[in-house]
C-alpha cells in the first residue's frame, strides 16, 4: 500500500503569544494579507473589504506599513482597526480558538485522512518555530519532517547561517523552508540571487538538504511580478543544480489571476523553472481554486495536471495540503481527492509517486538529521 505523504503541513504555537518575536510576526502578517486572500470582512456586517492593500501597505514594502491596530483575535482571526470600523480575515480556520495547531491534532487529522507523513513548513507568519518544530519531529519521527527557519532578508549573515547550520545539525530538521515575503523588511532591495545570500547557499550545499521556496512577495501587479519570481527561482536552479528544491504553493498565478480568461493554464515560467533536474512542484490545486463551489471537481484542473506530467513528468509533482488552513476549503481527506479518483491520465504509479512516492526519494523515512 502506497504511503501518502505531504508536503506542506504546519504545526505552530498560539501565533499571538509574545515570544520576542511578536511585533515582526505582526508586520509580517499584515503584508502577509494586504490582497485580501480569501477576503478581509468589516465586524458589524461581515462585508468584503475592497481594496485592502491601500489600507494595510500601499507599497511594496515595510515602509509603507500603516498603524491600523493590527492585532491577533480569537477563532482563527487576525483583526485590525481603520477610521473607527474592525476588520478581521481568518488566517487559519475557527476551530483553532487560540490559532494554534499542536502536532497531536495534526496527526490525528493525518490518521483520519490516511495520511503517513508530512513535511512542517516553517513560515514565518506562523512563529519563529526552531525548537517547537524540533519537539514535533521528536516526538513523531515517523510522522514528521520539519524544515528549518531563516530570516530570509538576512539569511547571509553568520548569525543565521549558525541559525540554519544548528536546526539541521543539533535540532534534526531536513530542509529550509525560503520564502520571499521576507524581502518585505528591506523593501525588496534585493533578492534570491544577489551575492548577499551566497553564504547560506553554499552552506545549504554542504549540509546537502532541499530548499522550498514560497513565491510570497506580494508585490503589485500581483501575477507578474509571481511570474518574475518563477524566473528567479529557474536562474537559482541553474546555478545551483546540485541542491532540490521545492516550489510550494504550486500555480499560484490561479489565485492571482482570478479574473483571467488564460486562468487555467500552465505558466511558460513554471515550465522552465520545473526543466532543470532538481526541481519539483508541490500541488494543492484546492487552496487555488477556493472560489469554486467544491474544488476537487473543478472541471479545468484535471487539465492542468495532465499539461504538467505531459510536459516534465509526474515525477516532478508533489501533494500539499496546507494543513490545517485547508480546512477553510475543504476537509483534509477531500484535499486528496484529485490525485485519488480525478485525473483519469495517471496510471496508478503516477498517483502514488504524486502522493508521496516522489517526496518520499527527497525525505527517506528515519532520514531526519
Amino acid at each position: 500500500m502506497t504511503q501518502i505523504f505531504d508536503a506542506h503541513s504546519h504545526c505552530f504555537t498560539p501565533i499571538g503569544i509574545d515570544d520576542g518575536n511578536l511585533e515582526q510576526r505582526l508586520q509580517e502578517i499584515q503584508y502577509h494579507i494586504r490582497l485580501g486572500g480569501m477576503g478581509l470582512r468589516r465586524r458589524h456586517d461581515h462585508s468584503v473589504l475592497e481594496n485592502p492593500a491601500q489600507i494595510l501597505c500601499a507599497g511594496d514594502g515595510i515602509s509603507w506599513l500603516t498603524d491600523v491596530d493590527f492585532r491577533i483575535g480569537t477563532f482563527g482571526r487576525v483583526e485590525f482597526t481603520h477610521h473607527g470600523e474592525d476588520y478581521y480575515l481568518h488566517l487559519v480556520p475557527p476551530h483553532s480558538h487560540d490559532l494554534s495547531a499542536k502536532p497531536d491534532y495534526i496527526t490525528a487529522e493525518m490518521d483520519s485522512a490516511g495520511v503517513s507523513r508530512a513535511v512542517l513548513q516553517h513560515d514565518g507568519i506562523y512563529g519563529r518555530l526552531d525548537d517547537y518544530l524540533a519537539e514535533c519531529v521528536a516526538r513523531y519521527p515517523d510522522r514528521f519532517v520539519a524544515l528549518a527557519q531563516v530570516d530570509e532578508w538576512r539569511g547571509g549573515q553568520p548569525d543565521q547561517l549558525h541559525r540554519v547550520r544548528h536546526q539541521i545539525q543539533d535540532l534534526g530538521h531536513s530542509g529550509l523552508y525560503f520564502s520571499t515575503i521576507g524581502f518585505f523588511f528591506v523593501d525588496f532591495r534585493f533578492g534570491i540571487n544577489d551575492s548577499e545570500l551566497d553564504p547560506l547557499w553554499e552552506l545549504v550545499g554542504e549540509l546537502g538538504i532541499p530548499v522550498h521556496w514560497y513565491a510570497a512577495s506580494l508585490r503589485l501587479p500581483a501575477l507578474e511580478t509571481y511570474l518574475v519570481e518563477i524566473s528567479e527561482f529557474a536562474e537559482w536552479a541553474r546555478r545551483h543544480p546540485e541542491i532540490p528544491s521545492v516550489l510550494t504553493h504550486g500555480l499560484d498565478n490561479l489565485r492571482k489571476g482570478i479574473d483571467r480568461p488564460d486562468r487555467f493554464t500552465v505558466p511558460r515560467e513554471i515550465l522552465d523553472y520545473l526543466q532543470y533536474p532538481n526541481s519539483y512542484l508541490e500541488l494543492m490545486l484546492h487552496k487555488m481554486v477556493w472560489d469554486h463551489e467544491f474544488p476537487p471537481y473543478h472541471p479545468e484542473i484535471p487539465k492542468l495536471v495532465e499539461t504538467l506530467v505531459s510536459n516534465v513528468g509526474s515525477e516532478k509533482l508533489v501533494w500539499g495540503s496546507d494543513m490545517p488552513s485547508c480546512n477553510e476549503v475543504v476537509t483534509y481527506s477531500q484535499s486528496l481527492i484529485l490525485f485519488q479518483t480525478q485525473c483519469p491520465f495517471l496510471t496508478p504509479k503516477q498517483r502514488a509517486g504524486i502522493l508521496g512516492e516522489n517526496l518520499a526519494r527527497l525525505y527517506p523515512p528515519h532520514s531526519n538529521h
